[in-house]
């Protein structure tokens, strides 16, 4: 078999280094796309999450015997400009494209009780066999970003590794994709509570306690959080909030259980897993690792941040790389 080869990468003059690459993609601004159909997902511990679909473009001219499932990063949703800016390439390229809301995010915020988090690959799966449901002929694929990513990982390397019994959809499933995720939750916990992180940790508290949803404002441990001392680091929110909210006992216990890096050698299907040697969230030293199989292609890039990727000209290197392995 051929190696895959991405498209080479040179970083944009004007966002040289991995923060600035990183902060070019969360404060881009792009005009959103409307979905052409929305369905509510309904999960088995009573929350939801929302599947944003969206046709081929009427200029494609094969049927759309292809689905593309997209999974947002922490903080994210469908209208993120990443989100934003696959399904506009890919609907071109005349695939279905889905986009998927987890819970408590986008138009799912108020659908859920529960928190999204590193580990809920449960709903990946149940998005997918969603999609698959509808569409029945239809070949599926997925790409997941940053926190999507590992949810996305996840799921594949359980299913492979027996954890969980193979869905009626996963015959049909064709490759994956992964950009930046952080498969080794302590070791990306360790990494943004280092001193010069401390811009990271801010936006996202702020971003995930300014859009909890009310249902989950209403929870005892959500109150208390809030009555107290404001979290300053992803660990202690991670430790006060999202273990104890999930089941947990720690974010220890959190981390332990929910990083895709457990299961990731046993994921069967063709993977191409994207990471960039200065990103400041997932440390790239994450996926120096021997038990990668035979299936899954890695690709560190020198540059691009946390999924920034602005290339020369404003190329964007990632949807590009995407493109080329689903094609390939």
């Amino acid at each position: 078999m051929n190696l895959f080869e991405p498209p080479s990468f040179l970083p944009s003059r004007r966002f040289p280094g991995g923060h600035l690459q990183t902060l070019a993609s969360v404060r881009a601004t792009v005009a959103n796309v409307a979905a052409d159909r929305k369905h509510v997902v309904e999960l088995e511990d009573g929350d939801a999450i929302v599947v944003h679909e969206n046709d081929p473009a009427k200029s494609a001219t094969e049927e759309a015997e292809q689905t593309l499932v997209l999974f947002h990063g922490l903080s994210g949703c469908h209208g993120s400009p990443y989100m934003i800016r696959l399904v506009r390439r890919f609907c071109q390229l005349g695939y279905r494209v889905c986009r998927v809301d987890m819970r408590g995010c986008g138009d799912a915020r108020e659908l859920a009780e529960g928190i999204s988090h590193a580990g809920r690959s449960e709903d990946v799966g149940a998005a997918l066999a969603s999609i698959a449901d509808r569409h029945g002929q239809t070949l599926l694929s997925a790409i997941g970003v940053s926190l999507g990513g590992n949810q996305l990982l996840r799921c594949c390397g359980r299913i492979g590794a027996g954890l969980e019994s193979k869905p009626t959809w996963w015959s049909r499933m064709q490759k994956v994709a992964v950009v930046a995720p952080p498969i080794d939750l302590l070791r990306c916990s360790q990494n943004m509570s280092r001193w010069g992180r401390r811009l990271y940790n801010r936006y996202f508290i702020r971003a995930l306690i300014r859009r909890a949803p009310n249902r989950l404002r209403d929870r005892d441990a959500f109150r208390q959080v809030i009555a107290d001392r404001m979290p300053t680091t992803l660990f202690e929110l991670d430790d006060r909030l999202t273990a104890p909210l999930s089941g947990f006992g720690n974010a220890n216990e959190y981390y332990a259980e929910c990083g895709a890096g457990t299961v990731a050698g046993h994921n069967p299907l063709p993977t191409l897993v994207v990471a960039a040697e200065d990103d400041p969230i997932v440390p790239v030293d994450c996926f120096a690792r021997k038990d990668w199989p035979d299936s899954t292609r890695v690709v560190i890039s020198r540059g691009g941040g946390h999924a920034g990727y602005v290339g020369r000209g404003g190329q964007q290197w990632m949807d590009e790389c995407l493109h080329r392995w689903l094609d390939w």
